[in-house]
């Protein structure tokens, strides 16, 4: 079986969440001997980067990327209102990329595409012009519902027009996408309810992100109560990202802290100093870029994630379920993922919530420290790679010999 995937950024290195959720489809299907080639857009957030650490994949997936300048202007978003389509989906359209995918495809025939999220949805057309193979979107998220929350959210009412007005298009791009695909696979329960319920006759199975194992190793980490590190990992060139940890700050560690000064936050991510570093915090760090994610969760005690709107399974909390971390976040953060509340994790949805909750982690850290054990527990039960590929080659193998 061969199959093409085809992506809206580069999957290596895997610097968030979206790149490790498309590298962990490539890698489960390669270890199961399916050829897999792999065709991204480059963006000037996401460009192609060459490596000690990228080159067997690039090897192994023989990659090919066309750079597309994915910048919002004023002449795409007036023609994006003109023509009534999303400006979200528009910019990640080139000519260039077309063509790319015509060559491809007349030198190589694929049993399988998969179109890595609707961003890539706009080469439908030349795909099934110049191809046979079966169309399948990986569903990372509603995509339309994290602009209808954030509309819900803001109080500024320019932006809340605005996101109201991108949620509404994307919405009918998304439902235009799933009339000409043949299958879909949703990262969550969550994104197949929802779709299942508007075209129940097309062919869909849930794919979770799943962890291979021996990439995760628990260590053996005591949190200290007298100094008991909370942190945020994320890039903030993700709006929802900005908007809960400002609301966090604003109303809950500025209380907290006050009443607990034996504990510290650290925020990191892409774009994290730019957005928070003229804010004063007391016992707030702030890094704008960590070298290794993985031995940054694993250095501090208590993951922090407030998401308020977004959709999807978010990557960040199954790697530090993974890891053993103790993890305060939201039910929106928690979307999509198997867990138990005070049993593997711990939900808050209000500032009252949080801080009752980081109270709790403060003043009883061994019953903290058993939820984070527990964690990890889960994800060996029912998010292991080795089950995952089983199912994905079940899946398309449906789709080509059906």
């Amino acid at each position: 079986m061969k199959v093409l995937q085809l992506t809206h950024k580069p999957p290596v290195p895997c610097i968030d969440g979206g790149c490790l959720a498309m590298c962990q489809i490539t890698t489960s299907l390669l270890d199961t001997g399916i050829n897999v080639k792999v065709v991204s857009i480059a963006t000037p957030k996401h460009p192609v980067v060459h490596a000690e650490n990228t080159a067997t994949y690039f090897n192994k997936t023989r990659f090919e990327s066309v750079f597309v300048d994915t910048g919002v202007t004023l002449r795409k978003a007036i023609c994006s209102l003109l023509k009534r389509t999303s400006l979200q989906t528009d910019r990640f359209f080139s000519k260039e990329m077309a063509q790319k995918l015509k060559e491809i495809f007349s030198k190589e025939a694929f049993d399988v595409v998969i179109l890595e999220s609707i961003f890539v949805g706009n080469y439908m057309e030349t795909i099934k012009k110049y191809s046979q193979a079966r169309i399948i979107l990986r569903v990372h998220n509603i995509e339309h519902l994290i602009w209808k929350r954030l509309a819900q959210q803001t109080k500024n009412p320019f932006k809340k027009t605005a996101y109201y007005y991108l949620s509404h298009s994307l919405k009918r791009f998304e439902f235009s996408l799933f009339k000409k695909i043949d299958g879909y696979m949703p990262i969550t329960e969550v994104e197949y309810l929802y779709f299942k319920e508007k075209y129940p006759t097309l062919r869909s199975q849930t794919i979770p992100f799943a962890i291979n194992l021996s990439d995760y190793q628990m260590r053996n980490h005591q949190i200290d109560e007298k100094n008991i590190t909370f942190f945020h990992i994320g890039s903030m060139n993700w709006q929802p990202n900005i908007e809960g940890i400002t609301w966090f700050l604003e109303n809950v560690w500025k209380k907290v802290v006050e009443k607990y000064p034996q504990i510290h936050l650290v925020l990191a991510g892409k774009g994290t100093k730019t957005v928070f570093d003229d804010t004063n915090y007391k016992n707030v760090q702030i890094f704008d870029y960590v070298e290794n994610a993985q031995q940054f969760m694993n250095e501090h005690d208590i993951m922090i994630v407030p998401l308020l709107s977004g959709s999807g399974m978010r990557i960040k909390i199954v790697e530090g379920l993974a890891l053993g971390k103790p993890i305060i976040t939201t039910a929106i953060g928690a979307e999509g993922i198997e867990i138990t509340d005070k049993e593997n994790i711990f939900i808050a949805n209000t500032p009252e919530e949080m801080i009752k909750t980081i109270t709790f982690c403060a003043t009883h850290i061994k019953k903290c420290e058993k939820t984070g054990k527990n964690a990890r527990d889960l994800i060996e039960d029912k998010y292991n790679q080795k089950n995952i590929a089983q199912k994905l080659v079940s899946l398309f193998s449906e789709f080509v010999f059906a």
